[in-house]
């Protein structure tokens, strides 16, 4: 808890610098929704690179995910198990329900099928 605390202090300072450009993201995720639903939490940073395209990184402690979107279309590629080697690839939709608040759906790939799942998730931008 401690270690999401600093996280989220760092994050938060890193908006404050810029308030623009560098927004802390900070999302919960339901996961496997085409199945039993898991949820968790996530936490990351989203770069406006202008024209209304973006890119960041977050992650949930054990998913690790850079992304590039434009628009309302998002890819993303990344670690499913803390480092052990199983890419994911994520392909989805943004939809911004209001100005700091946006809904994610992603169909979530990797190296075998049982990776593969839909994850919707809601992104509070700061």
């Amino acid at each position: 808890m401690k270690k999401y605390m600093l996280i989220v202090l760092a994050l938060s300072l890193t908006a404050l610098a810029f308030p623009k450009d560098v927004t802390p993201v900070f999302s919960i995720r339901y996961d496997t929704i085409d199945e039993a639903v898991t949820v968790s939490d996530a936490i990351g940073l989203q770069m406006d690179i202008g024209g209304g395209r973006f890119t960041g990184f977050d992650t949930d402690g054990t998913d690790y995910r850079i992304y590039v979107g434009w628009g309302f279309g998002k890819i993303g590629f990344g670690d499913a198990t803390d480092g052990a080697n199983d890419e994911e690839f994520t392909v989805g939709a943004t939809y911004g329900v209001l100005e700091n608040l946006s809904l994610d759906l992603d169909y979530v790939m990797g190296k075998t099928s049982a990776n593969q799942n839909i994850r919707l998730g809601l992104n509070i931008h700061f």
